[in-house]
């Protein structure tokens, strides 16, 4: 396999090219541009710290910030970096634990729905057909630009993942003839639209979430499997592969819902800055 997921890949010795002190130099920029020049939605991102972490004192605010900031940055010039490194490279930046999970699933039969979330770098989930037999399909919400909207394509299956519009989703999970097993990766801490139900406890608060990943574990009978990031440096992250469930024939109504969420609290207590703040997960609800 292409990518090394043994735990000493993170030792493995590459020759960094160049052009990775280039993007590292371009995120240096984007740093100071948001948030020193414009303040990308400050305004958002100090709400949302201050609700879900009421206790950090407001002297410790402005590091929270930057910390965010400055993750923010990294993240938007990494699908350029992870699209532009070598097969050999990409070890040193995406490191896969416990592949023997997703391996042991297939040969069972059995297809996987992955719970990923905003935390970290999910686009670097895109190199998971290289660590795995899996057919690999993930739900994409297409640019309105459509000549931006293929150049995206294009970058993000590089790697051999299939994508599929938000809006064929349903009917292409759903109602496919399926061959090999396959794995389907969900961003599931999406903001839902209204009417708003579905409510969790996440972060402090009652927080409405969207229900169709637990409706499609439900009728696949998928294995339910949570995506845990962690950023071990600038630019290097590593994914870690927890069972939810073997089955999801038998779960109760809201039952995964609930599960996943407290997974993607511990991920984000563990590095608040990782996560996507900025975004206004709670716009239009209220937080209670």
């Amino acid at each position: 396999m292409a990518i090394s997921s043994d735990s000493h890949a993170e030792k493995t010795n590459v020759n960094k090219p160049l052009r990775i002190w280039v993007y590292k130099a371009f995120s240096e920029i984007l740093f100071i541009f948001l948030s020193k020049i414009v303040g990308y939605r400050k305004d958002v991102i100090l709400q949302n710290f201050r609700n879900s972490f009421p206790e950090i004192p407001k002297s410790k605010e402005a590091g929270l910030v930057n910390s965010y900031y400055r993750h923010l940055s990294d993240l938007l010039v990494e699908l350029f970096l992870l699209n532009n490194l070598k097969t050999k490279e990409i070890s040193h930046f995406v490191r896969y634990e416990n592949i023997q999970l997703l391996t042991r699933l297939y040969r069972s039969g059995k297809d996987i729905l992955l719970l990923a979330s905003h935390y970290g770098n999910w686009e670097y989930l895109l190199t998971l057909p290289l660590v795995t037999d899996y057919e690999v399909i993930a739900v994409y919400s297409p640019i309105s630009n459509a000549a931006i909207d293929q150049c995206m394509l294009r970058l993000r299956s590089r790697f051999g993942v299939r994508l599929v519009k938000k809006s064929d989703w349903y009917r292409t999970v759903l109602k496919e003839n399926y061959g090999k097993p396959r794995i389907y990766v969900m961003i599931a801490d999406q903001r839902p639209v209204p009417p708003y139900k579905n409510p969790v406890h996440f972060l402090g608060k009652t927080t409405f979430v969207q229900a169709g990943c637990e409706r499609i574990g439900q009728k696949l009978n998928c294995a339910i499997v949570y995506t845990d990031v962690e950023k071990m440096a600038r630019h290097r992250y590593k994914f870690k592969f927890k069972l939810m469930r073997d089955s999801g024939t038998e779960i109760r109504s809201g039952e995964i819902l609930e599960a996943y969420y407290r997974e993607l609290e511990k991920t984000i207590l563990r590095n608040p800055s990782c996560w996507l703040w900025s975004h206004n997960r709670w716009k239009n609800h209220e937080a209670t």
